[in-house]
């Protein structure tokens, strides 16, 4: 679990080009699963680009390693991995590269991995949903069935499509909406990590706005709740009560897998302005 904004140390404040964002991050084993083969990462830096001027990258990820199979939780964590170094060389701007790169290279490695011993590492796979904020836009990485909603005024948005066959069938307008929500495909992959030699990603941009709060979950948490019950969630203050509301929820119903969830919101987006810091001021004198 963590939470986090940024602190700009005492006596240096520049200006913040970027954005400052609030989050909070949980997991859980579930009831029923031996060892959790979820996995998640957030970072953020602050990096100065002049004397009185800095910019702030965050980077948020979740990967759910494939219930059942041996391997699963090594194929998560292989996945964040890839996604940490590639983190580390990049500078800002072309995040959508950077999140491509990110995602090859661990299917690759995912891959390789698992054919070295298919026996011991069989099915070796993992899904993987990656977002990068960067500015004032947010590019989104996405292989498998993590979800990643949006709250804007008051409206809820799924920015990712489940790649499963449900999802696909959905797509080609084979079956209803109904159909799919109780489709036994709903939870059929039909991309991974690490399961082809070559990987198809959904990369997509989205425009921020101040006030947006998103949830990055595993299937592990969405598919036990409502749709209502994570837009009440999100639209509520107190991340931290929220996402271990949303746990619990999952946990009074069984929670058959491992459960992930990251929530952020965003505070501040844009230039911020340094205020210039004074005695005579903070005693109140003109």
């Amino acid at each position: 679990m963590g939470e986090n904004s940024i602190i700009v140390p005492a006596g240096r404040a520049p200006n913040l080009v970027g954005v400052i964002v609030t989050w909070r991050a949980i997991t859980h084993q579930g009831l029923t699963r031996s060892q959790n083969e979820d996995a998640h990462w957030v970072t953020h830096v602050v990096e100065s680009k002049t004397d009185t001027e800095s910019s702030s990258r965050y980077v948020f990820a979740v990967a759910d390693g494939l219930g059942g199979h041996r391997g699963g939780a090594i194929a998560s964590r292989m996945a964040l991995k890839a996604i940490k170094e590639e983190f580390h060389s990049w500078h800002g701007g072309e995040a959508d590269r950077m999140i491509g790169r990110a995602m090859q290279n661990a299917n690759q490695n995912i891959f390789c991995v698992a054919q070295s011993d298919p026996e011991l590492f069989q099915k070796m796979q993992t899904t993987l949903t990656i977002v990068a904020l960067d500015n004032d836009s947010l590019v989104i990485g996405h292989v498998g069935d993590c979800r990643l909603y949006r709250m804007r005024d008051g409206h809820i948005d799924q920015l990712t499509r489940d790649h499963t066959m449900a999802s696909d069938m959905l797509k080609l307008h084979l079956i209803s909406s109904k159909q799919a929500s109780d489709h036994p495909g709903r939870h059929q992959l039909t991309r991974s990590v690490g399961g082809d030699p070559f990987m198809n990603a959904d990369i997509t941009r989205q425009q921020v706005q101040p006030g947006d709060t998103y949830l990055l979950c595993s299937d592990g948490l969405w598919s036990e709740l409502t749709g209502e019950e994570i837009r009440s969630a999100l639209q509520e203050n107190d991340m931290s009560r929220e996402c271990e509301k949303l746990v619990r929820l999952a946990l009074s119903r069984g929670a058959p897998d491992n459960i992930t969830g990251i929530m952020f919101h965003i505070d501040v987006l844009g230039k911020q302005a340094a205020s210039s810091f004074s005695w005579r001021s903070l005693l109140g004198k003109g």
